[in-house]
């Protein structure tokens, strides 16, 4: 039985996804920016929709870059599960091959000219209530890397509070992006009252302390409650690098969480704007794949 004209329209609907998926799959990101509406490029900071274009073009090839071809051909598994369609608009799910799973992702297209395009980008793929995240800088080193892809977990924390150990997705308190601490330590203490305030940006960091737990920090390794915590994994301080040292203990405060990076000589963190409210706590990290 040949598709009905309604089908055929939700299948159009789809396409633009499935063509750029297939287009970055080709490293072929020109074709991938053309499939984005006039509107979506008017919000790069660009004189014209041709230099806006370009501007898409260099984006997408700084977010492939370092991905090995096979990675990047992983793309072209991407299939659309669900289309629907209002007047002319549609919103589409599509599902994509990810290092091994298979994150669904959901975004609107429109029509534009006759033909579908894309009107908002994939706007926060998941598997389930997981995001999948890119690392995007060396704070936590050797653990992840700068490009590392993680899938987060939402549900993590549902029934069990945060433990330490664990690596989390989290929004940090107001002033991190400049290192404030709410209130000055005293000589020798690590920030240890953070803004009630949280930020728009989302941090990956280490649990290294919880509630009520006495913390100081030596040569970049956690002192809790007395002993020398087990870490393993990080990065140790080179001896030159600042903030590796913060020999007078304090106690974290109720309902917050102390978070640092595995890279303790190169890591923005706790150390300077605090502990982290439960609240802001996104999920859990696991690692999916560089």
């Amino acid at each position: 039985m040949p598709p009905t004209p309604a089908q055929t329209e939700r299948e159009r609907a789809g396409a633009p996804f499935l063509t750029q998926g297939h287009a970055l799959a080709r490293e072929d990101y020109a074709l991938a920016c053309a499939q984005l509406s006039k509107a979506v490029l008017r919000r790069v900071k660009a004189r014209s929709l041709r230099a806006a274009r370009r501007a898409c073009i260099r984006q997408l090839r700084s977010e492939v870059k370092g991905l090995d071809g096979g990675r990047v051909r992983g793309l072209a598994s991407t299939r659309v599960l669900k289309v629907r369609v209002t007047q002319r608009r549609a919103r589409v799910t599509v599902q994509t091959t990810l290092y091994g799973v298979k994150p669904r992702a959901t975004g609107t297209t429109v029509r534009e000219g006759g033909r579908w395009k894309i009107a908002k980008p994939l706007s926060g793929a998941h598997v389930g209530r997981s995001l999948v995240e890119r690392i995007p800088s060396e704070g936590m080193v050797p653990t992840l890397r700068a490009g590392d892809t993680i899938l987060v977990d939402q549900d993590a924390y549902r029934k069990t509070p945060p433990a330490i150990g664990d690596i989390v997705v989290f929004h940090p308190p107001a002033g991190a992006e400049t290192n404030e601490c709410a209130k000055r330590p005293p000589k020798g203490q690590a920030c240890a009252s953070a803004d009630r305030h949280k930020s728009k940006q989302l941090f990956v960091k280490r649990i290294v302390a919880g509630p009520g737990d006495r913390m100081s920090i030596s040569d970049g390794h956690v002192i809790r409650n007395g002993a020398l915590a087990p870490e393993a994994f990080i990065q140790p301080c080179d001896g030159q690098a600042e903030g590796c040292d913060f020999p007078r203990a304090f106690t974290v405060s109720a309902g917050r969480y102390y978070m640092l990076g595995d890279n303790r000589g190169a890591s923005d963190d706790s150390r300077y704007w605090g502990p982290v409210a439960a609240a802001s706590i996104i999920g859990r990290v696991r690692r999916v794949g560089p």
